[in-house]
């Protein structure tokens, strides 16, 4: 039985890819990656882009945008030419890698296809070898900028370009880097310009690019959104303390946010869930939570090294992760078809994040819930969201789907069981709430705003009061350091010192003892003298020394050597 599909998505005809669609090949991988029949902006926007004229196409998140330039692609090249022949560019890593996952499934069946991703925080050395051969490239503009100007990525045989998520690729410090590639690229090029929103400005900046466009529109609202997402509200009661500071009350805040999530998972039945948070240290600590909970849960964020953001997004494809706590870094361009529930923590500063926030759950015609958890601080927000027409619910007891849930295989029910198990296990654990206050370091000895002195000062009676009495320990004096001496030892078995360079010069030689001091029977021991007489000078001060002076050095040296071998002392013990 075929996944029924919301009007967004479903256009009520009776037609499939087989009249869109020339290649067999790249037919036949539409229909193993699960794509029947085409969407509305896929039925229209398909046929222009094959044709080769420039495209402007507008839709919702969600509805088969990706399968539009995907099918125009794929279509386009010349797999017999291992020249680069389509560019796609992409304002995230995540979201490139997606596009060149999706372009391999759907371009499997297509003889000596190659497609390659050129991303940042990865090795740019490794991206040679990827722009050997490959016809199709996904890449960031920072990636692509780099390697047009060292010319190791060759622009005269590009005949086509893709900007996905083209109002952020036109925006903040994207904007001159796409446009220096769309400026590298063939007057000839075809463009195809892909955005969920599009304002008026936005279509100035990319006009002077294109040539007599033809626009695809299904929407014109500022802030679209799916028909099948029910957007929810859920209003905290958050209670403060008398001396309670900005931090502490975001604290008190954060906390009643994290147990109303955890509150939500438990009675809202779900796939997979995404939860939206701003704070990073917060992510990291609320996805901590929710696995000692016993949710599979994990965070991503753009501060993790690229290998983790992959290996993290894989197991979320994979359904080993069934939460996944992210920042704003994936809210765009992310599919991951069996995410039907999104929880916001708190929110972004404009609309149209919060719009691709919601848009990762109600998939391609699926239903959806977004919840969105309100604080103090969050209700300005709403209001302006509620002025673009955008309907919010307060959040009832019992959530329902509507008729359009995703529907599971055999395998993705199986490993949804398996993650139910594991979660009742730890469902009656107690745990504590070990939030830390990070923002600011409070300080519990110095009388904080709003408190009064007095209070305070009584408090830290009644607090001296109650606990023992502290020990205090006496710390020894300090004592100066000993001043460390290099000791020169020599090999084992060698008399010779030749090859000692002392740091100063040593003390001159004592006299040779008397005959008496040497064979006095009374001692019963033969005196050590204080310091060896065996050792030349140095090659350094022998330069200074007159000939003469040297000559009778060495032989007072020779007799003692003669008189004292066996009385020698290693340097070691005199140094």
């Amino acid at each position: 039985m075929a996944q029924r599909r919301s009007r967004d998505v479903d256009t009520g005809q009776d037609v499939d890819f087989d009249t869109l669609v020339r290649n067999k090949a790249l037919l036949q991988g539409l229909l193993e990656a699960g794509y029947e029949r085409p969407s509305p902006i896929q039925l229209q926007a398909i046929p222009l882009g094959r044709i080769g004229v420039d495209l402007i196409a507008q839709a919702k998140s969600g509805t088969g945008k990706t399968v539009v330039f995907g099918v125009v692609a794929l279509e386009a090249i010349d797999p017999a030419r291992p020249d680069p022949q389509v560019l796609m560019v992409a304002p995230t890593r995540e979201i490139a890698l997606q596009i060149r996952d999706v372009m391999r499934d759907l371009g499997k069946h297509i003889p000596r296809l190659k497609c390659e991703a050129l991303i940042g925080g990865l090795d740019v050395r490794d991206d040679i070898d990827r722009l050997r051969k490959a016809q199709l490239l996904v890449g960031t503009p920072g990636r692509l900028m780099q390697h047009i100007e060292e010319k190791k990525l060759r622009t005269d045989t590009i005949k086509l370009v893709v900007l996905d998520e083209a109002d952020k690729l036109m925006s903040g410090v994207f904007e001159d880097q796409t446009h220096y590639i769309l400026q590298r690229m063939p007057r000839s090029k075809q463009c195809i310009v892909i955005s969920a929103t599009f304002t008026p400005e936005l279509l100035e900046s990319v006009g002077q690019f294109l040539k007599k466009p033809q626009m695809v529109r299904l929407t014109t609202d500022v802030a679209p959104s799916l028909e099948e997402v029910q957007q929810y509200v859920k209003e905290l009661q958050v209670k403060f303390e008398p001396g309670d500071v900005d931090a502490r009350k975001a604290l008190r805040v954060y906390k009643a946010k994290f147990d109303a999530a955890a509150d939500i998972l438990s009675k809202i039945p779900f796939h997979q869930c995404m939860i939206f948070i701003k704070h990073l240290p917060r992510a990291h600590e609320l996805s901590q939570w929710l696995t000692d909970l016993g949710w599979a849960a994990s965070s991503i964020s753009g501060n993790l090294s690229q290998e983790k953001r992959n290996k993290t997004m894989m197991a979320m494809r994979d359904f080993k992760l069934r939460v996944l706590v992210c920042s704003d870094l994936i809210a765009r361009g992310i599919d991951i078809d069996r995410v039907n529930l999104v929880i916001n923590m708190d929110y972004p500063d404009d609309i149209e994040t919060y719009m691709h926030r919601v848009g990762r759950t109600g998939r391609f015609g699926t239903s959806g819930i977004a919840v969105n958890l309100v604080g103090p601080e969050d209700k300005a927000f709403l209001d302006r969201l509620r002025g673009t027409n955008v309907e919010l619910l307060p959040l009832p007891e019992n959530v329902t789907y509507s008729e359009f849930r995703k529907e599971l295989n055999e395998n993705e029910r199986k490993r949804l069981e398996r993650h139910e198990r594991a979660r009742k296990r730890n469902e009656d654990k107690e745990l504590e709430f070990k939030l830390k206050l990070k923002e600011t370091r409070v300080d519990e000895d110095i009388p904080q705003p709003e408190q009064p002195e007095a209070e305070h000062a009584q408090r830290m009676v009644d607090q001296e009061q109650t606990q023992p009495p502290a020990t205090i320990k006496k710390r020894k004096p300090p004592q100066p350091a000993a001043k460390k001496r290099k000791t020169h030892v020599p090999a084992p078995g060698r008399h010779d010192t030749s090859w000692q360079i002392p740091a100063i010069p040593p003390p001159p030689p004592p006299p040779p003892p008397s005959l008496f001091s040497m064979g006095a029977p009374s001692l019963g021991f033969l005196p050590f003298p204080a310091f060896p007489t065996a050792i030349p000078p140095h090659p350094l001060r022998a330069q200074t020394q007159s000939q003469a002076q040297n000559q009778a050095q060495n032989q007072d040296q020779a007799q003692d050597q003669a008189a004292y071998t066996h009385h020698f002392i290693p340097p070691d013990l005199y140094f």
